[in-house]
């Protein structure tokens, strides 16, 4: 096993993960019909997951950001903000 560890690449790293079984025979098959590994399938799909998961955490501080600067308006210069217009509707 020593040997196969150090076979590995610099940047990468051995480990065991329990996957639900239905997930890891669609892993099996994706890499069978692109001609790749199930770890590059896993790679690549828990990347994209990672990528998704951080764009969302951005977005939640970027939204409790506006919400800290904007906590000190009214009920009705929040209501502007938030793009609701209070004036009559032209006809």
């Amino acid at each position: 096993m020593a040997a196969a560890a150090s076979a590995l690449a610099p940047d990468k790293k051995r480990t065991t993960v329990t996957l639900p079984a239905n997930l890891l025979a669609e892993a099996e098959v994706l890499a069978a019909k692109r001609g790749t590994t199930v770890s590059a399938i896993i790679a690549q799909a828990m990347e994209a997951g990672m990528d998704s998961l951080h764009r969302k955490e951005r977005a939640q501080q970027a939204y409790d950001q506006l919400r800290f600067a904007l906590n000190g308006l009214t009920e009705e210069e929040q209501l502007l903000v938030d793009g609701i217009h209070l004036s009559e509707p032209v006809e």
